[in-house]
Parts: structure tokens; sequence; C-alpha cells
């Protein structure tokens, strides 16, 4: 047989089944030898024996080694994703990267596609890879509603200053619940939270927070009248609201501890940016009104189905939430159903005029950005009107001009030298000096003198 030339690149078992056809040619080996060496049966070692002698070595490479699968990416694709990748995304990591291409440039492709493509030409996913270290997970809650976890993450959301992004996620689901970003982590940010999880979900049964003073009081003492409501630990203003709605609050002793959430700002931190800039968001306001439209398209990414039925409660009939997610300060009326607040003065209306109410009485002051400046007296909610500052009653005052004399007058009757003081009479004189030297006047308990 003639020498072959090495035009073919063959892989390892091509080269056996080569080899053993060569040899069977040559009358250098048996039918089932072969087969036995080959491991397959003596009809297919006959047709490949036969395939080598009518189209000689190059028969033995598979017949689609050189053409195209019908699925295959065409390079034109390949190049424009590429070119996207570099020019226009450059942040998004694959998975996102792909889900933009579909969403946004209408390309359809997998993100294993996406990876090997973007692979091939040198380009590495921006997003970290860590290294998994061992450690006990905490399991899923098993019903929707039981544990909610809620946190703020410091970050440069719209390119420029760090601001801060409120959240909330259930642990059965891994479901956002809310969304809201601000200047800094405060009170507000987590009372318009709180608002969006329960109007979107219901009442979670419990709510799973670090220890900052927002939601944990650093006080350890209580007032009589907390003792007498039963109250454990010292009320936050947001932890007030939170036990008015019937809301367990649990500290949660490390970052790790509440993990989900703190997976979520990883996640939200790689895609949340991305699509700030790609929909040209630029301020807190826009934020805020996109991220509500973010959020379910979020879910249906992300959230898993939980194994047990919700447990989220509705909010009362009649209820005004907005009533409870504010800030209550105590105060005391006056004669004219009148309370100081914040350098003002405000007064109960109630039909356009004074509400009657009992003076000294106490009232809770409701505030918030939602609903202004509000009163709650007797368990009746009062709109208040802003009133002038009473005027002090004015008291008589003695004028500094008028001196009263300090020296007695020349005809004082006490003062010494006068004719018309002070006169006794003369009998006065021997009456006493009679009793003076009496021997009764000096006997005590029966001893004279």
């Amino acid at each position: 047989m003639e020498k072959r030339e090495e035009l073919y690149h063959m892989t390892h078992k091509e080269m056996v089944r080569l080899k053993v056809a060569e040899r069977l040619l040559g009358k250098d080996m048996k039918v089932n030898e072969a087969a036995r060496i080959l491991n397959i049966s003596t009809r297919q070692v006959l047709r490949i024996t036969e395939r080598v002698k009518r189209l000689g070595p190059g028969s033995v490479i598979h017949g689609n080694r050189a053409r195209k699968p019908a699925n295959a990416t065409d390079n034109i694709i390949k190049d424009l994703v590429v070119e996207l990748k570099k020019d226009k995304y450059g942040k998004a990591n694959f998975s996102h990267f792909s889900e933009l291409l579909s969403e946004k440039e209408n390309i359809t492709l997998s993100q294993p596609t996406v990876h090997r493509i973007l692979a091939s030409a040198g380009i590495k996913s921006p997003k970290k890879k860590k290294k998994i270290r061992e450690h006990r997970y905490r399991k899923r809650m098993e019903c929707a509603g039981a544990m909610v976890q809620i946190d703020a993450s410091p970050y440069a959301w719209l390119g420029g200053e760090n601001l801060n992004l409120h959240g909330a996620i259930d642990d059965a689901t891994g479901a956002v619940l809310g969304l809201y970003l601000s200047r800094s982590e405060c009170l507000e940010g987590y009372f318009e939270l709180a608002g969006q999880m329960i109007r979107n979900a219901g009442i979670p049964l419990s709510i799973y927070a670090d220890r900052h003073t927002i939601f944990f009081s650093p006080k350890r003492g209580l007032s009589i009248e907390e003792q007498l409501e039963g109250i454990r630990e010292p009320h936050t203003q947001f932890s007030a609201a939170m036990s008015e709605l019937g809301i367990n609050m649990i500290a949660a002793g490390s970052p790790q501890a509440k993990g989900r959430i703190e997976r979520l700002w990883g996640t939200l931190q790689d895609r949340l940016v991305q699509e700030f800039s790609l929909n040209g968001i630029k301020d807190i306001g826009m934020a805020n009104m996109f991220m509500k439209k973010y959020i379910k398209a979020f879910n249906c990414r992300f959230s898993v189905t939980p194994k047990g039925e919700s447990v989220f409660r509705n909010l009362d009939k009649g209820t005004i939430i907005d009533h409870i997610l504010c800030i209550k300060i105590l105060r005391k009326l006056d004669n004219g159903s009148a309370f100081s607040y914040g350098g003002n003065h405000w007064q109960l209306v109630s039909g356009g005029r004074p509400a009657a109410a009992i003076p000294r009485s106490t009232v809770k002051v409701l505030v918030s950005g939602k609903i202004g400046v509000k009163a709650e007296y007797s368990g009746k909610i009062y709109h208040v009107a802003r009133i002038e500052k009473p005027v002090a009653r004015s008291y008589l005052k003695v004028s500094k001009d008028k001196k009263i004399a300090l020296k007695p007058a020349v005809n004082h009757p006490w003062k010494s030298g006068n004719s018309n003081g002070f006169k006794y009479d003369t009998r006065d004189k021997e009456f006493v000096e009679g009793l003076f030297n009496s021997t009764i006047a000096w006997e005590v308990e029966g001893i004279k003198f």
C-alpha cells in the first residue's frame, strides 16, 4: 500500500482504526482479532476496511469534521456580540450581558454560547470569582412571609457619590419586596420600604435586621408605662410601628447571618447600576420610580417557589398605613386644644373648628413626609392648624424708682427718747420687784433657794 501523507488531523481513535484497517488489507491480522481490538462488531470492521481500500486513509475521519453545524452561530453575530460587549455593555457580567442582548439588541443566545464567544475573543467577566468556603447554610423558611430581611447598602448607584439603597427580601422565596434609594440610611427610607412591602405583599410575621439604632434602641431602661404594656425592650420609632402591626423584630448577630440580603446587594450592584445607565436614570427620584417596575422583572428571574403557603397578612380594613409608618411624639394640650411641636404651635381641628379636648391631656403627634403633621387624641386622628404663639399673662410690677424708707420715723412709738412712746404704769415696777424677790418664784420641786 502507498505511504500516506500526513494531511489529516486525526484523533487517536481514528489513527488506531486506520492502522488496523491497513493490517487487515495486508493480510497481517484476522477480522475477529481486529473486532476485539477496536471493540466493535466484525461487520463494522469489514465496512471500515472496505472504505479505506476504496477512499483512502481519510475515510476513517468523521464526515462532519469539516462541516459547519446547522445551529452554529454566524460569524457576523459573533463579531457583533464582541463589539457590543467592548463598547456598550463593558461593565455587565456574562449572564447579565446575555439577557441584555435578548432585551435590547434582539439577539437570542444562551449564556454558555455568549461565554464561549467572549472567552474566545479574550474577554473576561468583570465579576470576580471568589473561592467557595465551606460553612453551614441556614435553610430557607418554608413559607413566604415567615421572615423578611431588611438592610441598606451604600454604593455609587448612580455613578457619582455614594447613595444608600434600602431593600427588603423574603427569606423563603428570595423575592425582593421593596427598594428605596436615598442619600443616607434613615428612618424615612425604612418606613417607605415597609410601606412598599405591606402594599405589595402584606404584613410578614418577622423582620430580620442588624443592630442599627433605627431598629433596636441602645437604652436599657423601660418606663413604668412601657412595663405595664408588657414591653421587654425600649422601642425605637421603627420598632414601635412594627409592634403596632404585629411584626416581630429579630436582631442578626453578624452580616453572614442575614446572608440572603447581603448576596442581593452583590447582584444589584452588578446589574442595577447597568440598568440605571442604560435607561438614562440620573437622579434619586427617577431611580425610585424605575425600581418599582424593575422589581417585577428581577423577581421573575431570581425568585423561587416556597414549600408552604404564604403567611403574609392583609392590612385591617379601614387602617391607614401612613398613620402607622410615621414618627410619633407625645405632647400636652393647653386650654385651647393646642400643643407645641418643632418651635410652632398647633391646634386640633375638627369640622373646620378647634376640637374640644381636656386641658393638660396627652396627645400623640404624627409626623412624616407623606401626611405632614397630624395628631392622635382619644383614639382619633385629627388635622391640625398652625396658630400664633399665645401671649403670656402680664403681672403688676413694682416700679424700681419708688424707694422704701428703711429708717423708722422720728415719731415712731418704738424710737427711744420719744415722749409719745410706750408708757407703763409705775405700779408695774413695784409688782415686778416683788415677784422677783418672792421665794415662791424661785422654788423648784420643793427646793428653796
